[in-house]
């Protein structure tokens, strides 16, 4: 109480001062670590300041007696988010590292030395932890730092997310002090490897400050396992896009041990988020991301990590939707690592093994064929345990082949396009039709790039001696281009229409009906230029876009919780509520074009949205405020 009490009585003078101390330069977010290899490991931190980049590190040595720094890497220009990749390094070895932002005054922010480790040798043992949910539980706000914490006591050799890292992922306070000041002890040490779950909302904060590949999909290797990371806030039923990269992805694997993690339960005994148990029946688990469960079970996965439901939950192994006495897969809920806790259903479901409402993480230990695995609450009390003496690996075998894929981004064309069919393995044979019909033996053989010049759905097959494999199906639309129009008089900037109300409706009233409040004019989508009520509020945005070069524009959007984008009155895309980046591609001729952006939100204090785009010269980004322009 006398600390609190004697600021009351600071001169005008020491208050001042205190003033200015919080104001010096410093770390938003202090160093951390990220996507370690075996000869390189990535570093991030966030500087309040625009200021210099750079990192000085070493291997550590024998009896120097103090850190090694003796090597450095400088990134040119002045930003406050920092990211510099460390390559050319030893395997398995322990590097010592500091990073330094010096600001264009001579101001110098300065890190604690801090140490890493770059990712083991084929053969080597290696350990690892899996978090999900660590999401701020509001009645314990403690909790993913003590989590993260104890994990950090079993000195693992990296970590996996499992998704909803934080509460909203377009807030940067939950960011930077619900989810990287709690965990720094951990993250400033342990490389972190993520998937993003719904909360995150696939907001550029989680590009921002998580490395992957790619979006949606990654796999890495570690020691002799693969751990396959996928984005179930996308559409994954059987044929779509990141259905197939999974499966492709799993067929070509030779690794060991296999791994999958994502966000969603295939497999779920909570009490009320697939019916409540207390009135009703349960789906137990989420019927969509259950789609890629026969891909766990052919391509010899052991182990599926997820979160989404708050608790702890261990099934038997599975296969064949049933409990499998051999061959089964393992589904892990993990989701304890922050968020307010959830409860199973009053009785117990047909694959459960162990479950347990608590705060947690889990550990695994590997060594050639051995897996040792440890469930620990918050406290370090271990909870539940089990080992595997072999994989599913070599139980496996004879497997017909994985769908084929086609090798372009891009599914619209204005005169041709030349497609290119992708088998899992170069040994399997591919077959394709384009009228319609269904690919078999004696389709015609893909033996070069296929050239389309009308809308045109290609259908295609693998064979291999044990079989064939499902058809895939990708529709290739011949669309025409977009020419530019020549409005005169323009200024930067939108014109906006303001409105509230409840949208009931989300399918059909495409906001038609509404009544509109008021008008004006603002210099981009932010909503901090229009004055809003905190829920049942929308705007529609009108102008023109202006593109640099003739070519194809992809765009991609998202919001909290309706959008939808028109360019030339052509719909783009349409969000309700999905919480992920919907995206479309046109082509656009250099000049103006005319659009139009509908947004509607009805959560309290959740107004979001976000636009990009991309194209000839432009790297995925968002659309600056320059490119936007409008009638007087």
């Amino acid at each position: 109480m006398k600390k609190k009490l004697s600021l009351l009585f600071l001169s005008p003078f020491s208050f001042l001062i205190l003033i200015a101390q919080q104001a010096r330069p410093h770390f938003v977010i202090q160093p951390y670590l990220q996507y370690a290899t075996k000869n390189s490991i990535r570093i991030y931190w966030e500087t309040s300041d625009s200021s210099s980049t750079q990192v000085q590190y070493g291997a550590a040595k024998f009896n120097t007696g103090k850190p090694n720094l003796s090597r450095h890497q400088t990134i040119p220009g002045l930003r406050s988010m920092h990211h510099i990749e460390l390559t050319g390094l030893d395997p398995q070895t322990n590097y010592f590292y500091r990073v330094l932002s010096v600001l264009p005054g001579g101001d110098t922010i300065a890190s604690q030395v801090n140490t890493f480790q770059t990712a083991v040798k084929d053969s080597s043992a290696f350990a690892f932890a899996v978090f999900s949910d660590s999401q701020r539980d509001h009645a314990d706000t403690g909790a993913w730092g003590r989590v993260s914490t104890q994990a950090y006591q079993e000195r693992p050799n990296f970590a996996l997310h499992a998704g909803d890292l934080v509460d909203l992922g377009y807030i940067k306070d939950d960011w930077v002090n619900e989810f990287f000041a709690p965990s720094n002890a951990f993250m400033k040490t342990i490389p972190l490897y993520t998937i993003p779950g719904n909360h995150e909302h696939d907001a550029a904060y989680y590009y921002q400050y998580m490395y992957i590949p790619q979006p949606y999909f990654y796999s890495f290797k570690y020691g002799n396992a693969e751990f396959f990371m996928v984005d179930t806030d996308q559409f994954q039923e059987k044929g779509t896009g990141l259905y197939n990269t999974v499966e492709q992805a799993l067929a070509k694997s030779t690794a060991y041990w296999k791994f999958v993690v994502h966000h969603h339960p295939p497999y779920s005994s909570d009490e009320d988020d697939f019916g409540n148990t207390h009135a009703e029946a349960s789906t137990l688990g989420d019927d969509e991301v259950r789609s890629l469960v026969p891909l766990y079970e052919k391509y010899g996965v052991d182990i599926v990590f997820y979160g989404h439901i708050h608790t702890y939950e261990r099934t038997w192994p599975i296969n064949g939707n049933k409990v499998a006495d051999r061959n089964g897969v393992i589904y892990l809920n993990v989701g304890g690592a922050g968020g307010g806790l959830e409860k199973a259903a009053p009785t117990r479901s047909w694959f459960t093994n162990k479950v347990n409402t608590i705060h947690h993480f889990v550990y695994v230990a590997i060594h050639n064929n051995n897996l040792q695995f440890q469930a620990i609450d918050e406290n370090g009390v271990l909870f539940d345990q089990f080992t595997l003496t072999e994989s599913r690996k070599n139980k496996t075998t004879s497997l017909t082949p994985a769908g084929p894929v086609v090798q372009h981004s891009r599914r619209i064309f204005t005169d041709t396009i030349q497609v290119q069919l992708i088998p899992a393995q170069p040994n399997e044979e591919v077959r394709y039709t384009l009228d319609g019909s269904e690919p078999g033996i004696n389709s015609k053989r893909y033996l070069e790039k296929v050239i389309l010049n009308k809308t045109t759905s290609i259908k295609t097959v693998a064979f291999n001696q044990f079989g064939k494999s499902r058809v895939n199906t990708f529709l290739f639309t011949r669309e025409k281009e977009y020419g530019a129009v020549n409005p005169t008089n323009l200024q930067q900037g939108l014109k906006y229409q303001y409105f509230t109300g409840t949208i009931k409706d989300e399918d059909s009233i495409k906001f038609k009906n509404i009544q509109v409040l008021k008008s004006g004019k603002v210099p981009d989508l932010d909503f901090v230029h229009i004055s809003h009520q905190q829920q049942f509020w929308g705007v529609v945005y009108d102008g023109y876009i202006e593109v640099p070069e003739d070519g194809y524009y992809r765009f991609y959007g998202h919001a909290d919780h309706i959008l939808r984008l028109h360019v030339h009155d052509n719909m783009l895309f349409e969000e309700l509520d999905r919480e992920i980046n919907y995206d479309a591609d046109v082509y656009l001729k250099k000049g103006y074009h005319p659009v139009k952006i509908e947004y509607y939100n009805s959560r309290m204090n959740r107004a979001f949205l976000e636009l990009y785009y991309s194209g000839p010269g432009i790297e995925r980004q968002p659309i600056p405020s320059t490119a936007w322009w409008r009638n007087p």
